[in-house]
């Protein structure tokens, strides 16, 4: 199988910056097409946060001369009771949380792509001893063909349960859109509008990338409300939309109530599905009115009508979302541990957790 295959590794942020133009042009062609996936996104957030804690391990997969898998990966860090820890996770978490994480190659060459990173993982077992990869969608043929490499080889691995995204599946119209919630959740939504509309005028406001000057600024005076200090994640914000400029993929949503801003929405803007990123809301307002749903619900209906056919929460368990939703995908997450003292020392933790949890039942 490894005839007329090629695989290299970028390991610094110039050999990063040079293939922009394939490694999106790869990732449409894939299955695993995200906006957390896309060239800007993971290179942006190597711009933000990546430490001396942290190197680059990006691994591409080539055909003759054709990109056909990209593994967007670092290799973090850390001591364990002494002994030095090497392991291999995701760009772009955890501080942009980032979700539906993947190594992504053209369709229909998913096996050859997880056979050839596997083997150029077994060739370099100095560079790392553990395997972390996490918030990997449920749906990845990379991680089914990758897993089933391990156990030919007779390696162990571990997969866990990660988060659940709910989302909604959007109908063509609004109409169609309330007629399949809950009565309930119609008459609430319903009756919490028409009491805010007593309030003063209730008007959704919309700002693209473009205007991401006075957007971020009120978006972030009503996020650090609730989460406090936000410089790092405004300033990826900055970074990522000047990056991506034209492409209009980060979409602020106010909802605005007699001239005063009560809650602002990050929506992240890509193919046909909306993305609820952040939220921040106005805690002063009137807490008998659930202004954070009557928000979702306004946003939900204007995806609609845009044309969007999905509208995805992310992760979280959060009732509101799954008061909405009416589809949703779980994320996994593998483990890997090499024949070390550190990494084992680390399995045997995770083990005695478990047990823990079982003896507690």
């Amino acid at each position: 199988m490894s005839q007329n295959y090629r695989v290299l590794l970028i390991d610094s942020k110039e050999g990063l910056a040079q293939i922009a133009g394939p490694w999106n042009d790869l990732l449409i062609q894939s299955r695993s097409n995200t906006i957390f996936l896309t060239w800007e996104w993971l290179y942006s957030w190597s711009e933000c946060f990546l430490s001396s804690d942290r190197r680059l391990f990006v691994i591409l997969v080539n055909k003759d001369s054709e990109l056909i898998g990209v593994a967007p990966w670092c290799i973090h860090h850390f001591r364990y009771f002494g002994f030095s820890m090497k392991e291999i996770e995701f760009l772009g978490i955890p501080e942009t949380g980032s979700d539906y994480l993947d190594v992504f190659a053209k369709q229909g060459k998913e096996k050859e792509v997880a056979h050839q990173i596997y083997h150029f993982l077994q060739r370099s077992t100095s560079a790392w001893n553990s395997l972390a990869l996490k918030y990997i969608s449920s749906d990845s043929l990379f991680l089914l063909h990758f897993i089933n490499e391990m156990d030919e080889d007779g390696k162990y691995t571990q997969l866990r349960h990660g988060p659940y995204c709910p989302s909604v599946s959007l109908p063509q119209t609004t109409d169609a859109f309330m007629a399949q919630l809950s009565s309930n959740r119609r008459q609430q939504y319903s009756r919490h509008l028409r009491i805010l509309r007593r309030s003063g005028e209730v008007t959704h406001r919309v700002h693209f990338s473009r205007e991401v000057g006075a957007a971020l600024k009120t978006f972030r005076q009503l996020y650090e409300q609730r989460w406090g200090d936000s410089d790092k994640l405004i300033r990826f914000f900055e970074i990522l939309i000047a990056r991506s400029e034209g492409k209009n993929w980060i979409q602020f949503d106010f909802l605005n109530v007699g001239g005063r801003d009560i809650v602002g929405l990050v929506h992240l803007r890509y193919s046909k599905t909306l993305s609820m990123y952040l939220m921040g809301v106005d805690h002063s307002f009137d807490k008998n009115i659930s202004i954070g749903n009557i928000m979702v619900g306004l946003s939900i209906e204007k995806a609609i009508v845009e044309g969007f056919s999905r509208y995805d929460f992310l992760r979280g368990d959060e009732d509101y979302k799954f008061h909405w939703s009416n589809d949703g995908k779980r994320e996994l997450h593998l483990y890997h541990y090499g024949r070390k003292t550190a990494p084992l020392m680390w399995m045997t933790k995770q083990f005695v957790k478990s047990i823990g949890k079982v003896m507690i039942r």
